[in-house]
């Protein structure tokens, strides 16, 4: 029985993300697509509008 891996067995994970329009891997994005893309910010629940605290924060900042 093998209790190691080695990286050879393993299958390499290819990103995709949605680039003008079109669905692309993001190992083919040039250097200022890539560090835009680096630059975003994931959908968290925490700060979505619908969690009351935050909403009424945003609320209060926008007013």
């Amino acid at each position: 029985m093998q209790t190691t891996c080695s990286c050879s067995q393993r299958t390499p994970c290819e990103v995709f993300s949605r680039s003008m329009g079109f669905i692309r891997p993001v190992s083919n994005f040039n250097i200022g697509k890539y560090s835009e893309f680096c630059e975003r910010k994931t959908f968290t629940e925490a700060n979505s509008l619908s969690t009351g605290a935050r909403h009424a924060e945003l609320l209060k900042m926008a007013a």
